[in-house]
């Protein structure tokens, strides 16, 4: 069993948010320990990387609440869930696809700078203010 404390350094997630998520019934099956601490065991720790992986795609916490409430209800909500993933992941591939343009465009910034500052180009075409109303 691990405590929240423990948990925050192994997931790398605040105990705010740990604790946070729990009163939000996103940790369906928690146990309490001595003080009413929580106590994650290994699956508790399953639910709290879905959970982190869900909300890091965007997902708001009533459609995880709802994903949570199905897999509890079992085998009976099996298409819904897979539905639900199904949607998730493609709003997650876009993303990566929207997050890869941008890391795209950096590069070649970077590229530009460094050829900039090893004069292989003479000018800052790439600076907006440059281009609008010449150097400064």
């Amino acid at each position: 069993m691990y405590t929240v404390k423990q948990v925050s350094e192994m997931m790398n997630i605040s105990p705010h948010t740990i604790r946070y998520y729990d009163k939000e019934a996103l940790f369906p099956y928690l146990e309490r320990g001595e003080n009413h601490a929580r106590m994650f065991s290994n699956e508790d720790l399953l639910w709290v990387q879905l959970v982190q992986c869900l909300r890091s795609t965007g997902m708001p916490l009533d459609d995880i609440r709802h994903y949570i409430d199905l897999c509890k209800e079992g085998d009976s909500t099996i298409a819904e869930r897979h539905a639900i993933m199904v949607r998730q992941k493609e709003k997650a591939k876009l993303e990566a696809a929207a997050a890869q343009e941008r890391v795209n465009l950096l590069g070649e910034k970077v590229k530009f700078y460094q050829d900039l500052l090893d004069g292989k180009i003479l000018d800052d075409s790439c600076n907006p203010t440059y281009v609008k109303v010449g150097p400064m």
